[in-house]
C-alpha cells in the first residue's frame, strides 16, 4: 500500500527527532556513549508519546554497524531492517496477544541464540502489563540474568499493574505528556513539509485535542486534511473534530460574567440546532473558564494558557470585569455540575439550568475583606466616629425628656467643650423627680458624646429608680449582665464628672415581678332546688319521682 499515515511516515528515527522526551533520550545517549547499557528497560507513560519509537531507536543504536552509538546512521543494513520491521535481531512482542506462559517459555528457549547481524538481540514487549501472573514468574529469572547479547525493553501504559519483582529488575523511564506548544510546533513543521496551508489557530485546536499525545495529533491532522483538503480554516477544523468554536465559548463566558441570560440561551439554541454535542460544549466551556481564571489571577502565566495571543487578550479583558474570587467560584460550580449534566435525562435543559445558575451567582467576598471591615468598624466605634443608630421614636422621646427646664434667668447656655470643665452642677433637690429624670437623660447624652457607644447602648436600657445619699439607683436592663469591670469603672468616672465627685451609680438587679393571685372566692353551698333547675335548663325534660314518692314540682 503506497499511502502511509503521518504517524508512520514521520516516525522519529533518531534520538534528536523525538519530541518532548529530552531527559530520557539524553540519558540513553549518555548510557550508550559510556558503555553503561542496562539489560532491561521499562518505558511507561500515556499512549502516543514515543515509547515504542524510542525502543526502536535504542535497538538501532545498539546494532548499528558504527555502534553501539548514540547516533545511528539509518543507512546500514541493520538500521534499515529495524526501520522496516524485518530485523531478526529485534523482536517486537505484543503482550496482549502473547500473554501466556507458553509464549514466555518459547522466548526463553530462543533467547540463547546469538544475533544474526548486530551485537545485541533486543526484545520489545509492548503492553507488558497484560501478561499473566504465571508468565511474569516464568520471565522473572530470564529478565534478571539474561545472556550478554540480550536486552529487554518493556513498554506499558499502566505500570502499576506490573509486579514489583519485575520493576526492581528494570531501569524505569517515565514518558510524560508532550506540551501543547511542542505538538503545535511539530504539526506546523509537518504541514510545511507536506505543503498544506492550515491556520495556526486550527493547529492549536488539534494540539489541544490530542491531550499530550503526538500520535493522536498526527491522526487528527490526517483526518482534517482528508476532509477539508490542503487548505482548511480553524472553524472547519473545529467542526470536524467536534470541538466548540472559540468564539462561541468566549460569547458564553461573556454572557455569564455580564449576566445576560437571553443571549446565553440563544447561544445554546444555536449550538443545539447545529448538532453540537452539548456535553462536549460544557467540557470546553469549563476549560475556557480555567483560562479566564488564570488570566484574572496570574496574567504573567501566559504560557499556561494554550490560546493565540489575540484570543488571550480578549480573555484577559473579560477577566478584568469580575473579581478573581468570583471567577474561581464560577469554575468551581462548573466542575461540580459536570457530573450532574452526565446523569441528566434532558441534557439541553440541564445545561440551561446550570448556566443560568452561574448568571445568578452572587460574587463572593473573601473572609479577609469581611475581617477588614469588622476591624474598621471596631476602630470607628472605639474612636466615637461610628455611633449606634437610635430608632426615630425613641430618639424623639429621649430628646423630649432630655430637654432642659427653662432657666429662671436669661443666662446664655454655652455648649461644654470638655468633660471636666463643663460638667453640669449636681442635683441638689432629690425630691424633684422631673428634674432628676431630665438630668439622667442629659447624662445618657453626655455618655454618648464622650464616644462610649457600647456603654451608652447598655446603660440606656436601664431604668432610673431614684437618688439616695448621692447614689443614683438604677435598675439593670437585659444586656447589662454582659458589661465588664472596665465599663462599670468608666460609668462611675463619668458619673462623678457629670454630677459631682460625691455622686455614684448603683446598679440593682432587675426584680422578677409576679402577678399576685386573687384570693379564691368562698364557694356557696348549692341547694337541691337550684341544682335541679340548672339541670332542667341544660338538658330539658322533667323530673320523675321514684316509685312511692311524689313527683317534685
Amino acid at each position: 500500500m503506497s499511502y502511509q499515515v503521518l504517524a508512520r511516515k514521520w516516525r522519529p528515527q533518531t534520538f534528536e527527532a523525538v519530541v518532548g522526551q529530552e531527559p530520557i533520550t539524553r540519558t540513553l545517549q549518555n548510557a550508550i556513549s559510556q558503555g553503561r547499557i542496562a539489560h532491561a528497560f521499562l518505558f511507561s507513560g500515556p499512549r502516543g508519546v514515543g515509547k515504542t519509537s524510542v525502543a526502536r531507536i535504542l535497538a538501532k543504536a545498539l546494532n548499528c554497524q558504527a555502534g553501539p552509538t548514540p547516533h545511528p546512521c539509518n543507512q546500514c543494513q541493520s538500521c534499515l531492517e529495524i526501520t522496516l520491521g524485518s530485523s531478526m535481531d529485534v523482536l517486537e512482542i505484543d503482550g496482549a496477544s502473547n500473554r501466556g506462559i507458553d509464549e514466555v517459555r518459547d522466548l526463553r528457549e530462543k533467547i540463547k541464540y546469538l544475533p544474526t547481524h548486530g551485537q545485541y538481540k533486543v526484545y520489545i514487549i509492548d503492553e507488558v502489563h497484560m501478561l499473566t501472573k504465571e508468565a511474569f514468574n516464568a520471565l522473572l529469572k530470564t529478565l534478571e540474568e539474561p545472556p550478554a547479547h540480550a536486552v529487554f525493553v518493556l513498554a506499558t501504559t499502566e505500570p502499576h499493574k506490573v509486579p514489583a519483582t519485575i520493576l526492581s529488575r528494570c531501569q524505569r523511564y517515565d514518558f510524560r505528556r508532550i506540551p501543547t506548544a511542542l505538538i503545535k510546533s511539530h504539526l506546523e513543521k509537518l504541514a510545511g513539509q507536506e505543503g498544506w496551508q492550515i491556520e495556526p489557530e486550527g493547529l492549536a485546536l488539534i494540539a489541544r485535542e490530542a491531550e499530550g499525545g503526538l500520535r493522536d495529533a498526527q491522526g487528527f491532522l490526517d483526518q482534517v486534511v482528508t476532509f477539508g483538503g490542503e487548505k482548511i480554516s480553524a472553524a472547519e477544523i473545529a467542526r470536524i473534530l467536534g470541538v466548540t468554536e472559540r468564539g462561541s465559548l468566549l460569547k458564553a463566558l461573556q454572557a455569564i460574567v455580564q449576566r445576560q441570560g437571553p443571549a446565553l440561551l440563544e447561544l445554546i439554541d444555536d449550538l443545539y440546532n447545529q448538532g453540537h454535542d452539548l456535553q462536549r460544549f460544557y467540557q470546553d466551556l469549563t476549560l475556557y473558564a480555567r483560562h479566564l481564571l488564570l488570566a484574572g489571577l496570574h496574567p504573567e502565566a501566559r504560557h499556561l494558557v494554550a490560546v493565540a495571543d489575540q484570543e488571550f487578550e480578549e480573555i484577559a479583558q473579560l477577566a478584568r470585569q469580575a473579581p478573581p474570587v468570583h471567577l474561581q467560584n464560577l469554575l468551581s460550580v462548573l466542575l461540580q455540575g459536570e457530573e450532574e449534566l452526565k446523569r441528566a435525562p434532558q441534557p439541553r435543559l440541564a445545561l440551561e439550568v446550570l448556566l443560568l445558575r452561574l448568571i445568578h451567582l452572587e460574587p463572593v467576598q473573601p473572609v479577609s475583606a469581611w475581617l477588614a471591615r469588622l476591624e474598621d468598624l471596631e476602630k470607628r466605634l472605639g474612636s466615637g466616629q461610628g455611633r449606634v443608630s437610635t430608632p426615630p421614636a425613641r430618639a424623639a422621646a429621649v430628646s423630649e425628656a432630655a430637654a432642659p427646664a427653662p432657666p429662671a434667668s436669661p443666662a446664655k447656655v454655652v455648649a461644654p467643650a470638655s468633660p471636666a470643665a463643663t460638667a453640669p452642677a449636681a442635683p441638689t433637690a432629690p425630691g424633684n423627680d422631673s428634674d432628676l429624670a431630665a438630668r439622667w437623660q442629659q447624662f445618657l447624652q453626655y455618655i454618648e458624646e464622650q464616644g462610649e457607644a457600647p456603654l451608652y447602648g447598655k446603660i440606656s436600657q436601664c431604668r432610673l429608680l431614684g437618688l439616695t445619699d448621692h447614689r443614683l439607683q438604677v435598675e439593670a436592663g437585659r444586656s447589662w449582665n454582659a458589661v465588664g469591670a472596665s465599663h462599670e469603672a468608666r460609668l462611675q468616672e463619668l458619673a462623678r464628672t457629670f454630677f459631682g465627685p460625691q455622686y455614684s451609680v448603683e446598679i440593682k438587679a432587675q426584680e422578677k415581678k409576679r402577678a399576685a393571685k386573687a384570693p379564691a372566692a368562698a364557694k356557696k353551698p348549692v341547694d337541691l332546688d337550684t341544682l335541679k333547675q340548672q339541670a332542667l335548663e341544660i338538658f330539658g325534660g322533667q323530673w320523675v319521682a321514684p316509685p312511692g314518692k311524689e313527683e317534685p314540682q
